[in-house]
């Protein structure tokens, strides 16, 4: 399932007549990594047309679940000391 559209509740599905998802990069999510995110065909074509920054803008959930799994998973992260 897209990462967008499952945030945002909407159907991909009926959106994109049943197209696989693709695998895509954030760059400028984090700062050092990156972040993997499957978008719909849709989502993917808006994100190479509009760029990284403005579709984070514009899909202010996505960017919200990407800030709190990064949260999540700081615990379990290699340079955690403690």
């Amino acid at each position: 399932m897209c990462d967008v559209c499952q945030v945002e509740k909407i159907d991909w599905r009926f959106r994109t007549a049943d197209r696989p998802v693709e695998t895509c990069r954030l760059y400028r999510v984090y700062e050092g990594r990156e972040a993997v995110v499957r978008l719909c065909r849709i989502h993917a074509i808006e994100l190479f047309m509009i760029g990284e920054t403005r579709f984070l803008e514009t899909h202010p959930l996505l960017a919200l679940s990407l800030h709190n799994s990064t949260k999540s998973s700081s615990d379990d992260s290699l340079f955690a000391f403690g």
